[in-house]
């Protein structure tokens, strides 16, 4: 009998070590462009139902990069059914997705707070909330599949080791761990593409984070204790010169760039200097034919 088969655990099991979720409120203020955020956390995005329609329209191009919603090695383990759990889930749509494909398995969905979502949840699926940077609500080795994706703007460069053995911690023997983050890979970058990658990083490092790092995914991931770690580094074209794709990448970064509007007041720039940045963007990714890195790395809990 497969090791798996061993892993396995009821929904009343799985009920029994992942805790109902928190109704305690996170303090947020809404920045001087509207914007909702998070006060007691380092989170340097927004955290508002815009910022959840841009989440789910990521979703979807990451979905047509990576041709479905899995990497790792783990179409098995998910067709005979395992808990699966969803890091910094945000929307849920992900995981939501997963637990809809494979309904033999039961999908956490772990973040600060809860997606607002009206739509109807599939019985495989349930939401826990909780500060990952204050460790997983979860016993040992409970998962047989744990995701993570996109937590750069949330995680301290000093903190990642201490996340990837959490993340590891809570998966079972031979289980998957399988990490997806976009970085500062920019090429080539014009002078509004640049002035755009220095103030995210001026304000990401006062939040003690370094989106630079990221191609070291695999290496960390591999010094945290995991087994058989592969990386690979996709790089997308942004802009219409790169077809759908591209379009689609390029509208996502714009967006994703246009929240950095409030923080970078705290820098000393005008919003009127924001915004002819901003505009300049598009130019440069069609005549620069920019691409962007995506860095993706899983391993195997040994």
């Amino acid at each position: 009998m497969p090791w798996w088969w061993h892993a396995r655990r009821s929904e009343a099991e799985l009920r029994s070590v992942a805790p109902s979720p928190s109704t305690e409120a996170s303090p947020v203020l809404v920045d001087v462009a509207g914007r909702r955020r998070f006060q007691d956390m380092p989170y340097l995005l927004p955290k508002d139902q815009q910022e959840l329609n841009r989440l789910d329209y990521q979703h979807y191009v990451l979905r047509q990069v990576f041709r479905g919603n899995v990497l790792a090695p783990v179409q098995d383990l998910l067709r005979e059914g395992t808990a699966v759990l969803d890091v910094g889930t945000g929307t849920g749509r992900w995981a939501i997705e997963v637990a809809e494909a494979f309904p033999r398995c039961r999908v956490v969905g772990f973040d600060r707070e809860p997606a607002r979502s009206s739509q109807g949840l599939p019985p495989g699926f349930r939401f826990v909330q909780g500060d990952l940077l204050q460790g997983l609500p979860f016993a040992d080795a409970t998962f047989g599949y744990v995701h993570q994706r996109l937590l750069v703007a949330g995680i301290p460069l000093a903190q990642w080791p201490a996340v990837l053995r959490e993340l590891l911690r809570v998966t079972r023997r031979g289980g998957w761990i399988e990490l997806v983050e976009l970085g500062l890979g920019f090429f080539p970058q014009g002078p509004c593409l640049q002035q755009i990658v220095t103030w995210w990083q001026q304000l990401s490092v006062a939040r003690g984070m370094d989106a630079s790092q990221l191609f070291l995914l695999g290496r960390w991931l591999r010094e945290a204790g995991a087994l058989q770690v592969e990386q690979r580094t996709c790089w997308l074209p942004v802009g219409r010169w790169g077809g759908r794709l591209g379009q689609l990448l390029a509208q996502d970064l714009l967006v994703a760039a246009g929240t950095l509007e409030a923080p970078v007041e705290g820098l000393g720039v005008s919003v009127a200097r924001f915004h002819e940045i901003l505009e300049g963007l598009a130019r440069e990714w069609e005549e620069g034919q920019v691409t962007y890195e995506v860095y993706t790395a899983w391993g195997r809990k040994p």
